[in-house]
């Protein structure tokens, strides 16, 4: 019995892949359906995705993933907001029980 993408995506994780198209080679899934995956294990708590900061954008606030919707600062706001465009670079790591 074959395991379905959301499994397979947790295991390459769980083996220590750090990449998408990592997990898309190790498991022979799609990039896209790599990604809905991790979408949606991130949404079920299984797979914890943070924006790493990399410094300020050259186009200032208003062109930041963290910036506000009238384009002022975000900064040290816990997480980009959800009008973001262009790329932004995330971190996943499994989520691991609270002890």
């Amino acid at each position: 019995m074959n395991a379905g993408p959301l499994t397979a995506v947790l295991a390459a994780f769980q083996s220590g892949v750090t990449s998408l198209d990592e997990v898309s080679t190790r498991t022979g899934l799609s990039r896209d359906v790599v990604a809905a995956s991790v979408d949606h294990l991130v949404r079920l708590g299984r797979i914890e995705a943070r924006s790493l900061a990399i410094g300020c954008p050259d186009g200032g606030c208003g062109t930041c993933a963290s910036g506000t919707a009238d384009g002022t600062a975000g900064c040290g706001s816990s997480g980009p907001s959800m009008r973001r465009f262009g790329p932004v670079l995330v971190s996943l790591s499994l989520r691991r029980p609270d002890r």
